[in-house]
């Protein structure tokens, strides 16, 4: 599948969402071709370089617009919902810059059992009481799932995107869930 590529600091991963300013124009293009496709287009995780550039990871996000306004400042909102992880095969550009993928979806955790894990499902918990303004992007949180959970603590951790593509291309969640409890343990004792 042929998507455009979206490269952002930030990061969603499936059933995550993330609200986004859209301002370039090749940005603008995009969602305004894409939109009413899914996926519409696929979020790239930006790794710094050694010379100080930055860098697309072979893994993305495919994603789809869920919403969508003008912002107070003029510019374009959207905010986008993971569908699936995808490994980028080949890459081209267009003449204004932007940018696509050949995308292959891939399973998350493919050998992963559902499990639970409360101590990191109920600490997810009390981060979206404490910061609304990420809470509040899911009208039904999926809480209950620690693979949902996971996916938004690796969404929200301030680690390398190359650790979050590592941890996202594991055959289980065993690493994520060892991560996140080290996390907790130092402090959330």
């Amino acid at each position: 599948m042929r998507l455009p590529l979206f490269p952002l600091n930030a990061h969603v991963f499936p059933e995550g969402r993330l609200a986004l300013r859209i301002f370039e124009a090749r940005y603008l293009r995009m969602v305004r071709e894409r939109a009413g496709h899914e996926p519409c287009f696929a979020m790239g995780m930006l790794e710094k370089t050694a010379d100080g550039s930055s860098r697309v990871l072979g893994v993305v996000t495919l994603v789809k617009m869920v919403d969508f306004d003008q912002l107070d400042d003029g510019l374009l909102g959207i905010t986008v919902e993971g569908v699936s992880l995808a490994r980028v095969d080949e890459t081209e550009s267009d003449e204004d810059g932007l940018r696509w993928a050949k995308c292959i979806p891939f399973d998350l955790w493919p050998e992963e059992a559902p499990g639970e894990d409360p101590r990191i499902q109920q600490a997810l918990a009390r981060l979206f009481s404490e910061y609304p303004e990420i809470g509040g992007l899911y009208s039904q949180p999926g809480l209950d799932s620690l693979t949902w959970s996971l996916q938004r603590w690796l969404e929200l951790l301030p680690i390398e995107a190359s650790a979050k593509a590592t941890l996202l291309t594991q055959p289980s969640s065993a690493m994520a869930v060892s991560l996140i409890h080290s996390i907790l343990d130092k402090s959330d004792p």
